[in-house]
C-alpha cells in the first residue's frame, strides 16, 4: 500500500485493527464491523452516525487507503481518516500515526536514513520514562491565546499544543529526535500566559525546539524518493513562540528557550541537516549578544540573519507577509 508516495508493507486490515484497539482503550467504539470485499476493506464509516451504523458502508481502498463511503460520500486519504478518529484535523497526524505504530518502510529504505544529530551521553539522554499519550490528551484544548499568538490550526495540531488549565499555561511537547525512541515526548514545556513565564525540568538540557519536527519532515520525504534530503535553511529563534510563527509560514525553524544558546544547542544546531542557518533573534541586546554567540561557535554552516522590518521588535510582531518577504544579511 502507498500512502504519501510511501511504501507500506503492512496488511491494511492489520492496520484498521490496530486503529480500533487503540480507539477502544481510549473509549472510543469505531470499525466494529470490518470485511474483505477484494480491493477494498469495508467498515462501518466514521463519519456519520458516530461511526454506529448498522451495515458497513464505506470502502477503503487496499492500494492506497483512500476511504470513500457510499451512504454520505464522504473521500479522504487514510491518514486524513486516522487523525478524524483521534479527534484531529491535520492529516500530518495520522501519518505520523502510521509510522509510528508500524516499522512499515522498506529495510533498505529506512538503512538511508542518517541524520548525524548528536547522541552524546547528556542529562536530556538519561531520561527513561517518556509522557504517555494519555496525559497528553488532558492538556488537548485550543486556547485562544494561541490564536492571538497568530498560530493556524494546522501547527498547533502538528506540534500538539495544549493547555494546563491549573498552572493556566499553554504546553509544548518536546520529542525525542533519534534513534529508536524517535517521535516519543520527552517531557512538556509550559509556558504561564499571565507572567511568560517557561517551566522546564531543572535536571535535563535544554533541547532545541521544532528539530524533531524538521528531521520527521526530511525522514518522509526521503523515505519517499531513496534520497537524502536537506533543508534548504533552518531559521535560529529565541522564542517558541517566534519559531511556530516562522513554521506557520512555511520556514523550518528551531528556538532555543532563549537567547542564549547552550554549548549543547550550539552542537546541535551545528549538526542540523542544512547548509544554512538563519538567525531571528530578537532586535534588542540581549538577542544581538545571542547571535553573535551563534555566529562565533558555528563555523562549518552560511550564517545569514534576518532584517526586522521598521518597528519590528521580533518574529511574533510580524505580520505573515513580512515573515515571507524577510531580508538577509551576511
Amino acid at each position: 500500500m502507498i500512502i504519501n508516495g510511501i511504501q507500506f508493507d503492512v496488511e491494511l486490515m492489520d492496520i484498521l485493527t490496530e486503529l480500533k484497539s487503540q480507539l477502544a482503550e481510549n473509549g472510543v467504539e469505531r470499525f466494529y464491523k470490518m470485511f474483505d470485499s477484494g480491493d477494498d476493506i469495508m467498515v462501518c464509516c466514521p463519519y456519520h452516525k458516530d461511526g454506529q451504523e448498522r451495515r458497513p458502508s464505506a470502502g477503503i481502498r487496499k492500494s492506497d487507503g483512500l476511504l470513500h463511503c457510499l451512504a454520505c460520500g464522504t473521500t479522504v486519504g487514510l491518514d486524513e481518516m486516522i487523525a478524524n478518529c483521534f479527534g484531529r484535523t491535520d492529516p500530518i497526524w495520522g501519518f505520523r500515526w502510521l509510522i509510528q505504530n508500524f516499522a512499515i518502510v522498506k529495510v533498505e529504505n529506512r538503512k538511508e536514513i542518517t541524520y548525524d544529530i548528536s547522541r552524546e551521553h547528556t542529562p536530556i539522554e538519561k531520561h527513561a520514562d517518556f509522557v504517555p499519550d494519555e496525559e497528553l490528551d488532558i492538556y488537548r484544548y485550543t486556547h485562544p491565546y494561541l490564536y492571538q499568538r497568530g498560530l493556524t490550526d494546522e501547527i498547533i495540531e502538528r506540534f500538539d499544543l495544549g493547555y494546563d488549565r491549573k498552572t493556566d499555561s499553554i504546553t509544548f511537547p518536546i520529542r525525542q529526535w533519534h534513534d529508536s525512541d524517535f517521535g516519543k515526548t520527552l517531557f512538556i514545556a509550559r509556558r504561564s500566559i499571565k507572567t511568560k513565564r517557561f517551566d522546564l525540568p531543572k535536571d535535563m538540557e535544554k533541547p532545541l525546539y521544532g528539530l524533531y519536527e524538521i528531521l520527521f519532515d526530511l525522514q518522509i520525504r526521503e523515505l519517499a524518493d531513496s534520497r537524502h534530503h536537506q533543508a534548504e535553511e533552518i531559521y535560529v529563534c529565541e522564542g517558541l513562540f517566534d519559531m511556530l510563527r516562522l513554521w506557520c509560514n512555511r520556514k523550518y525553524a528551531v528556538a532555543g528557550f532563549g537567547c542564549l544558546y547552550s554549548d549543547y544547542q550550539i552542537k546541535l544546531l551545528a549538526e542540523v541537516p542544512t547548509r544554512k542557518l538563519v538567525l531571528a533573534f530578537d532586535a534588542d541586546k540581549a538577542g544581538r549578544d545571542g547571535a553573535e554567540r551563534v555566529r562565533q561557535k558555528i563555523k562549518n554552516k552560511i550564517i545569514t540573519e534576518v532584517i526586522l522590518p521598521p518597528g519590528r521588535k521580533d518574529i511574533g510582531e510580524c505580520t505573515d507577509e513580512e515573515i515571507r518577504d524577510l531580508s538577509e544579511v551576511f
